[in-house]
């Protein structure tokens, strides 16, 4: 059957030039079974001698690294009852030690060459697979070789002794126990009520089982590993910039050994099968409910299982794209839901609701319905679902709710289309893993834009809406159910459950929340039954929704005669590189203008500063002076920042910015590029990020001059604002019961000597919230453009047209006291309300005890921070002091996190990782002030080990202060190299130079030098200073005058309390 290609279809890829180009010319018709190109053209794929599968493509992006991926067909299922766990124990191994690198040589050699490295990052394991991954530079001639080489260790020849795994066990089980958090249990229970008890998937976590982790021996890895990780179920993958022939033959001349032939762990000539488990059917509706008392929120879950089925051919595609289209048009009628009520009328249900086609498993692909309901209004939320699936069912989508979905489709396919040539490698070798392991085709950008554009127009809207009725709630059903637990222990929470229960005329029960099957069942039999009217259609155009309000807005803003009256001037950076996706010169300092500054009639200043990076993609970055800090105040029932100031930005999206609510905002931003996002609140500022397409960058500028012109309204409907409170708690209660959140109140408290900054608002502050008072504080943020700055980076338009954008919509936009004349910097700087955040004069160790269903412990020790160098308005020599030492300090920081890694982990094996940080964010901002704030070091492990594991720290900290075991020139050196293999990478990125020039802005060197290319220079050659001068020796002496060995300290550790709270299924 061809596809369907209405006459609309034109009309519907106008806006979408670069896919309708791909479709003109002789058409030919789709045929439903046609298959689609398994790879990306150009893609070198094949199979070796020995079964191993490989895939290679050059790609330049981002420019000079490769990823290098090893698949192994085999994870978690194929483990026997007393090997549950292994396949993940494996992978850690091989990082341990293999038959060419000892003693965790292989991070070593990772970190020498600047690769990232770090929990999580390099490996995983699955149900059906192991993947290993690298990401590597290939600008230094060996590296992909030698990184291949590592692949190969991993393969063939990882070591797995009873030491090394001895080692190892402590670190896994660490993993294992961060797993046991709410979600995790939550997780696992959801697995278990798809599959039902017995079922292989819900009987082989990969995480495993302690006991096995504990007690497994090594010759049993070695018979897995022996067994399972075979030529024959293996691939290698590696896309990168370099060349493709060269790494196409080191992988035949390194991975193509016989089976038989790999030493000392030979393979078997023929390879075990890969076993595909299917999940077992079930008739009618199982229910799964649970509580946990650590559960952040309610949550409901409604799954139609089906069999997942591979993407090969043009109908597979279809059948997507059809139900991706359904999932969207219903969720812009969820929102309105959620923020309106109930079509007929009556209280809201829930926080938020979607649809998807998700993959919970490798063997199946549910309709999903997902809910965040209300305390104690589980059974209304599954009703109102349940009523909105059958009101599909009966009258379907206006066409006008399906044309929004396809444009929004149409978009993101147009975006990636456009940006094709940036495309990162690693998507490219994820999607060759699934390819590999799953057999979902990887066509490649073009391909897919292309089967889009014939595609996506011929889909009708009875197409879509026909999805509802793949919903199917005779069999195959499963309901997941849970919610925090009601108990003494949580009187807040069981006392507002016990509220809804009364408004729904029920009697309160520990198990209020947790219907069962034969109630479900006629919830979902009933809704059949029920009289329900259809969606209504949309009141106007959703498309000229924004351009009529800002023409409505003509007479607020200033006089287009005094339109024309901007300030521009060229701006140079001596010695810095331009960023440029060209083959030649991208790292080179150019002579060509560093970007232009204006200067607005209205006062709003902005950097432009255009770049070749990225081919869709314009970026705009905000900031003003101000922030929380002036808000603080007092009361016995309040204290610390404003509730209002804390949840201003909240409040005004539900209120309504740039005059609408948040659900009509987004109707009119579907099949647009654009991301906005409205100002939030810092410390000491407030700060603006958005992003648009060129294409929509003029919508992007009428958003942010109705983010100005338009005040947020200081009233709503009740129930909407009734919304924002409900959520506010059930977010201020959920802090309350995870233990993680009420730990690390208790570790900012400690640091800042219980400064009110870092309270949260009471339960009571929150009833007491004034909407008006938010709303005024949000817009007193959007009432000066004078006091703002913007960086805009990107694929910026033509001079010409760009300033007549930028003065038609921003330079248009009124100050509120009427004068248009720019703030001077060093004035708003200084008067900025400081927070005075002191860390404590004395040592403190606390020990936080806390109810928990798993015993965790996490530890957190911090360090006072205070710069020796200050700056000084009229002094650039110390501005710049001050900025190398803050370059320096980084680079400590990366060093000691190394080393700590080093000893917690890879020495001792007790921890999984280890986090080591500054934060300088709180020093109050005036100039003429040393900065100040705290250096942590954080990890997680038993709790019964916390102690041991602070004092390890302790003494590795006086080892390197005393030189017994200093900083070395290699740890320097891979510090180093890492630093500048990452800035290598984020200097191609818009998003960085945006940041970078906005933070410049509000620097204090741009105070002691007002020209933004100059400080731009002076942060190049700070850091090149540092490069050439940071040593093992310099490393030395900055931590002893950080960390002085007569220093105080703060010691907080979360231990159990009472034993192991249980919790309910």
């Amino acid at each position: 059957m061809e596809a369907e290609r209405p006459e609309a279809e034109e009309d519907l890829l106008a806006s979408f030039t670069n896919l309708r180009s791909l479709i003109e010319g002789p058409r030919h018709g789709l045929e439903d079974a046609e298959e689609i190109p398994r790879l990306p053209p150009k893609t070198a794929t094949g199979v070796l001698r020995n079964g191993l599968t490989y895939y290679v493509l050059k790609n330049k992006e981002p420019k000079a690294r490769a990823e290098l991926f090893l698949a192994v067909g085999f994870g978690s299922l194929v483990e026997e009852e007393e090997e549950r766990g292994i396949a993940h124990i494996i992978e850690h191994l091989g990082f341990s030690a293999t038959k060419a690198y000892e003693n965790h040589a292989i991070v070593k050699f990772l970190e020498s060459i600047g690769a990232p490295f770090g929990a999580c990052q390099n490996a995983y394991t699955s149900f059906d697979c192991t993947v290993y991954t690298l990401h590597v530079p290939t600008d230094k001639e060996g590296l992909v070789e030698e990184s291949l080489k590592v692949l190969r260790e991993f393969a063939y020849f990882t070591r797995i002794s009873e030491e090394d795994l001895d080692k190892e066990r402590k670190v896994v089980l660490e993993e294992w126990r961060e797993s046991r958090n709410a979600q995790g249990r939550l997780s696992e229970r959801y697995i278990q009520a798809l599959c039902g008890a017995g079922c292989r998937w819900c009987e082989r976590l990969p995480i495993g089982k302690e006991e096995v982790i504990r007690g497994v021996s090594a010759e049993t890895l070695r018979k897995f590993y022996q067994k399972f990780y075979h030529p024959a179920q293996m691939a290698i993958i590696a896309v990168g910039d370099f060349d493709e022939e060269m790494v196409q033959q080191k992988i035949k001349e390194l991975f193509d050994l016989a089976p038989s032939e790999i030493d000392p762990l030979p393979r078997q000539s023929e390879a075990p099968g890969r076993p595909r488990y299917a999940v077992p059917d079930s008739e009618g509706v199982r229910v799964a409910s649970s509580t946990d008392p650590e559960l952040s929120f309610a949550q409901s879950m409604v799954d139609c299982k089906r069999p997942r089925l591979p993407a090969k051919t043009v109908r597979d595609v279809r059948r997507r794209m059809t139900e991706d289209l359904f999932h969207r048009a219903l969720s812009s009628r969820l929102l309105r839901l959620t923020l309106q009520g109930p079509l007929e009328g009556g209280a809201r249900d829930f926080f938020s609701a979607a649809t998807e086609s998700s993959d919970p498993l490798p063997a199946l692909n549910n309709l999903c319905a997902s809910l965040a309901p209300l305390p104690g209004r589980v059974r209304p939320a599954l009703r109102s679902m349940l009523r909105e699936l059958e009101r599909l069912r009966r009258f379907g989508f206006h066409r006008a709710e399906v044309r929004r979905a396809q444009r929004a489709m149409l978009a993101e396919f147009e975006e990636d289309y456009i940006e094709r040539e940036q495309r990162p490698s690693e998507s490219f070798a994820e999607e060759f893993t699934s390819l590999f392991l799953d057999e979902d085709c990887a066509p490649g950008v073009v391909e897919r834009a292309r089967l889009a554009a014939h595609l996506l127009p011929g889909i009708s809207p009875d197409e879509v809406s026909s999805v509802a009725k793949l919903y199917d709630f005779t069999k195959n059903v499963v309901v997941k159910i849970a919610t925090p637990l009601m108990s003494v222990r949580s009187p807040a929470y069981t006392c507002w459950s016990v509220m809804q229960a009364c408004r729904q005329m029920s009697l309160p029960r520990p198990s209020l929340d947790l219907p069962g099957e034969e109630e479900v069942a006629q919830i979902m039999k009933s809704v059949t039954s029920e009289q329900m009217e259809a969606w209504p259609p949309d009141a106007d155009d959703p498309e000229e929704r924004l351009r009529n309000l800002f023409e409505g807005c003509a007479e607020e803003l200033l006089p287009p005669s005094r339109t024309g009256t901007s300030r521009g001037r060229e701006v140079r950076a001596e010695g810095v590189p331009k960023p440029s996706r060209k083959e030649e010169g991208s790292m080179e300092v150019s002579e060509e203008a560093f970007g232009e500054e204006v200067i607005l009639q209205n006062g709003l200043r902005i950097f432009l500063k255009e770049t070749d990076l990225f081919d869709d993609e314009i970026l705009l970055r905000g900031r003003r002076w101000g922030g929380l800090s002036e808000f603080q105040e007092n009361g016995m029932f309040s204290g610390g920042i404003s509730c209002e100031a804390q949840v201003n930005q909240m409040c005004a999206m539900m209120l309504g910015i740039c005059g609408l609510p948040a659900e009509s905002l987004q109707e009119c931003l579907e099949g647009k590029r654009v991301d906005p996002n409205p100002p939030s609140m810092e410390a000491y500022t407030t700060s603006m990020d958005a992003s648009s397409s060129p294409a929509d960058f003029e919508v992007l500028l009428m958003l942010v001059a109705l983010l100005f012109v338009r005040p947020v309204p200081s009233s709503a409907s009740a129930g909407r604002l009734s919304l924002v409170k409900l959520g506010l708690l059930a977010w201020r209660l959920a802090e309350d019961r995870d233990p993680q959140s009420q730990f690390r109140r208790r570790v900012l408290s400690a640091v800042s000597s219980n400064h009110p900054y870092t309270w949260l608002p009471s339960l009571w502050r929150i009833l007491r919230l004034n909407f008006k008072t938010a709303a005024q504080i949000f817009n007193e943020r959007a009432s000066q453009p004078r006091e703002w700055t913007f960086v805009l980076t990107g694929k910026l338009p033509k001079k010409e047209k760009l300033m007549t954008l930028l003065e038609t919509y921003l330079g248009s936009i009124p100050n509120r006291d009427g004068s248009n004349e720019r703030c001077d910097d060093l004035t708003m700087r200084e008067s900025v309300k400081s927070l005075e955040i002191h860390f404590p004069t004395k040592s403190v160790q606390e020990d936080v005890h806390l109810r928990m269903v798993e015993p965790k412990g996490s530890t957190v020790l911090c360090f006072p921070l205070q710069m020796s160098s200050s700056s000084c308005a009229d002094s650039l020599e110390k501005c710049a002091e001050e900025l190398l030492e803050l370059m320096q300090l980084q680079l400590l920081v990366r060093l000691l996190e190394t080393r700590l890694v080093e000893v917690l982990r890879f020495q001792r094996g007790q921890v999984y990782s280890v986090a080591v940080g500054s934060d300088l964010g709180l020093s109050p901002p005036k100039m003429g002030h040393a900065r100040r704030g705290n250096l942590s070091v954080s990890f997680e492990c038993d709790p019964v080990e916390s102690d041991e594991l602070v004092q390890a720290t302790r003494a590795e900290l006086q080892r390197l202060r005393d030189g017994s075991a200093a900083f070395t020139a290699e740890n320097v050196a891979a510090a180093m190299e890492q630093d500048r293999r990452e800035l290598e990478e984020l200097i191609h990125t818009n998003s960085w130079w945006a940041n970078t020039i906005l933070d410049l802005y509000f620097s204090r060197c741009y105070v002691a030098q007002p020209d933004v290319g100059s400080t731009m220079s002076q942060w190049w050659r700070a850091r090149k200073a540092m490069l050439e001068s940071f040593d093992a020796t310099k490393a030395h002496e900055l931590l002893r005058s950080t960390l002085p060995e007569s220093g105080h300290s703060v010691v907080v550790a979360m231990r159990p309390k009472g034993g192991k709270v249980q919790a309910l299924n």
